[in-house]
């Protein structure tokens, strides 16, 4: 691939992600009712045709920018995971920091969005449930390369979705709740019943595995 090539790619894939970094814009300042097509072209700062350049429709545009956070949530997880080194308990930890890492964070609330206004959208449900679908898998892999069941009878699996599930819950009464310590009260309860039923594996520190597809390491921003 000469350098001409190198560089023409380098700028498509420029453009794309500041398309996809303008939809989230959009998402976090106007909700998903809010986030046209014109709004996104007036935030990217680009063309009207730059868009429809890149990304077939809006609802694509919607799945890259849902794939995007899905793809910096397990970034994120995985910087938590490499500080976890010598903590006393690394299962309470990792919930923790899953928590202040992931889901405490400004960046979820796209996602959010998202998710709330599918509920009346079924195209949007339909992309969403694609993303979650590959989520599942990534989350899955990275529960079976970190954590380890106490019993047999565990799905270690099953048991971190349904964090996954109570961690999204709770960042939905982010906005409500006036004392954020009650978060960590409850967490804690969670975390005490998790630890009947999984430990985090003794000889491992490093950060789950990423798909191939993805270039960047999982410690890098």
């Amino acid at each position: 691939m000469n350098a001409q090539r190198r560089t023409q790619e380098q700028r498509s894939d420029a453009m794309r992600e500041r398309i996809i970094q303008a939809v989230l814009t959009c998402l976090e300042k106007d909700g998903f009712a809010g986030t046209t097509v014109s709004r996104i072209i007036n935030i990217a700062g680009v063309s009207r045709g730059a868009p429809l350049h890149h990304f077939s429709s809006k609802a694509d545009m919607i799945a890259a920018a849902a794939e995007h956070l899905i793809r910096q949530h397990y970034i994120q997880l995985g910087k938590a995971i490499a500080k976890l080194h010598g903590s006393e308990d690394r299962l309470e930890a990792l919930i923790f920091g899953a928590w202040k890492n992931v889901f405490d964070q400004p960046e979820f609330i796209p996602l959010m969005q998202l998710l709330t206004a599918s509920q009346h959208d079924p195209e949007l449900a339909s992309i969403l449930q694609r993303v979650w679908t590959s989520n599942y898998f990534i989350v899955g892999n990275a529960a079976d390369h970190y954590l380890e069941a106490i019993s047999e009878d565990t799905d270690v699996r099953s048991m971190m979705m349904l964090t996954q599930w109570l961690l999204r819950g709770m960042a939905q009464d982010l906005h409500i709740v006036a004392d954020k310590t009650l978060f960590d009260r409850y967490l804690k309860v969670w975390c005490n019943m998790l630890a009947l039923h999984l430990r985090a594996r003794a000889d491992v520190n490093d950060p789950p595995p990423y798909p191939p597809k993805w270039e960047l390491p999982l410690s890098d921003a």
